[in-house]
């Protein structure tokens, strides 16, 4: 299940690895918080145009960075001073958290982060990994296999003495700014920091690929990620702009239903936004949230009866393997129709989705993707690369 298109999953696991150690600071306002507040008064934000997961802002000599939670309508923050060796950082950024720049030697705790690496061309820098049987990059996926990139555990797993043998720098993890685990805290006791990715709460797939710029940030190679992101916001508004006039919006519902409930995206969520991108309705667009919806399964199944199409089956490959689960689900208009689409096309080894990998950095490539499915007439051309009609 660690698959899915919306994020649910990724919850899940996120849930997993912090387990009985995760806490919440929202219900006070931290000193950070209050600190964030006063430099905003006097300093520019950065120009992200999409992410709103982060803020960094740039000074001579050093950066300041903000990560925010937002997830179900909460707010905090965790601050970081980035700075250069022999910079003077001022005072009043003492208690943030300190990050040498630019860090040359990081352990990524989740691999769909790999692709902004590679465009900022510092995968030299990753001397680390964790779960390494879910990237599908073959190069990558070769040092792993071979040793020559160390494989340091997950979760409570983590090894943390094998980190401090590699002279890790900076680890990079998934999941809730300000909620550290076990495993996070015993690390920055040892010294070493820990950097929390929440890019999948982003409401805009552009708004993931932006994280890009705080990859460049941590490692020296800001140009390079601005003209990747450049390139990737005009390819994806050009497709955009291909729907914008479309009148008929064929109606589409997500994913499987899991131990007698259907879990599906927030109608604010980033998967809602790239299917309207895409000139399509999707059937929970009115919710406000942006996280996972957990609908009554009669509910999603009378909605399915109806829906014009389905995508987002797991890592289903054949309607057999969907009545499989449930006959029921044989009564779908789009399963009697032909028109069930899954973001499998491209895995490797069985258990490697390229969609969760390169997907992060090529949102261009899913829109383009959808559209051909919605409105093949648009993009008689384009070939699909993430997604595959299931058969």
């Amino acid at each position: 299940m660690k698959y899915h298109f919306f994020d649910f999953t990724i919850f899940l696991s996120i849930a997993l690895w912090l387990g009985v150690f995760l806490f919440s600071a929202c219900n006070s306002r931290s000193s950070l918080n209050m600190q964030h507040e006063a430099e905003s008064a006097v300093q520019p934000h950065s120009n992200n145009e999409y992410a709103i997961g982060f803020d960094l802002i740039q000074h001579s000599s050093y950066k300041i960075l903000h990560l925010f939670r937002h997830y179900n309508q909460t707010s905090d923050t965790t601050s970081y001073v980035l700075w250069h060796q022999g910079a003077a950082v001022p005072e009043q950024f003492s208690a943030y958290k300190s990050i040498e720049i630019p860090v040359q030697r990081i352990a990524l705790l989740h691999t769909s982060y790999l692709p902004f690496f590679q465009q900022c061309a510092a995968t030299d820098q990753i001397k680390a990994i964790s779960e390494g049987q879910y990237v599908y990059d073959t190069l990558m996926y070769e040092q792993i296999k071979s040793g020559s990139l160390p494989e340091i555990g997950y979760g409570e797993s983590l090894d943390t003495e094998r980190l401090l043998e590699l002279g890790i720098e900076l680890v990079i993890t998934v999941g809730f700014p300000n909620t550290p685990n076990k495993s996070q805290q015993i690390l920055e006791e040892l010294g070493v920091p820990v950097l929390v990715f929440s890019d999948w709460q982003e409401p805009t797939l552009l708004g993931r690929a932006e994280w890009v710029k705080l990859v460049a940030a941590l490692t020296g190679e800001e140009a390079l990620a601005a003209a990747a992101f450049e390139k990737t916001k005009n390819e994806y508004q050009q497709l955009q702009s291909l729907t914008g006039t479309i009148s008929q919006k064929p109606s589409v519902i997500c994913n499987l239903p899991y131990k007698g409930s259907w879990y599906v995206p927030g109608g604010n969520s980033y998967v809602s936004n790239v299917l309207h991108d895409a000139g399509a309705d999707y059937l929970w667009a009115a919710d406000p949230g942006t996280g996972g919806l957990q609908i009554d399964y009669e509910v999603a199944y009378a909605k399915g009866l109806e829906a014009d199409y389905w995508i987002n089956t797991d890592f289903v490959d054949r309607i057999e393997d969907i009545t499989g689960r449930d006959e029921r689900l044989g009564d779908f208009m789009p399963l009697k129709n032909g028109r069930v689409f899954n973001n499998n096309h491209r895995v490797a080894r069985g258990i490697a989705n390229d969609y969760w990998e390169s997907g992060l950095v090529k949102p261009q490539i899913i829109l383009a993707d959808l559209i051909k499915i919605f409105h093949p007439e648009l993009l008689p051309d384009h070939t699909l690369y993430y997604y595959k009609k299931v058969e």
